[in-house]
């Protein structure tokens, strides 16, 4: 997965609005997710087990979504380590912030506005990956409180994959 970032374009939007049935329910669903702040990997985590990266090229081919910029990141591996925050240097920021950008793009969409700017005001004080274990728990634990254990199982693999180190 990469860090493409999608916005709908003016076929796209005309598709969700008129129901024309180019795209297939799980692909109206990923489109309806796209909204230009998602990269891949973020909008793959909103729906486990569907061929995310597929559903994108076909809307990419359809003209209904654009790239709006594209960034080399490492690819992610989602079998993950056994910890929640694994320890990483202070330095590492595109690590804590492609992790907290996962926390809250989650929490907006399944648990509300409220939740994401509060996690957000914790999230805005982490400097290393051993002070997200706390927040991450609590996210967690309202994700699947909520009733939406699949969005939790799947966040805490995409967080634990992007603050994992590898040894050099």
């Amino acid at each position: 997965m990469d860090s493409t970032l999608f916005q709908k374009t003016a076929l796209g939007v005309n598709e969700l609005n008129e129901r024309g049935g180019l795209i297939s329910q799980k692909e109206r669903r990923l489109l309806i997710t796209i909204d230009g702040k998602r990269d891949a990997t973020i909008l793959a985590a909103l729906l486990p087990g569907e061929d995310v990266p597929g559903m994108l090229l076909k809307l990419r081919n359809l003209g209904m979504i654009a790239a709006v910029k594209e960034t080399k990141v490492d690819p992610l591996d989602f079998a993950g380590p056994v910890t929640i925050a694994p320890k990483l240097p202070v330095s590492n920021t595109r690590q804590l912030d492609a992790a907290r950008k996962v926390i809250l793009d989650v929490s907006q969409q399944y648990l509300g506005q409220s939740w994401a700017d509060r996690l957000g005001e914790q999230l805005g004080k982490v400097r290393h990956a051993d002070e997200f274990a706390p927040i991450i728990e609590q996210w967690l634990t309202a994700l699947r409180r909520s009733g939406h254990r699949g969005a939790a199982d799947t966040g805490q693999r995409q967080v634990n994959a992007l603050l994992a180190t590898q040894e050099a």
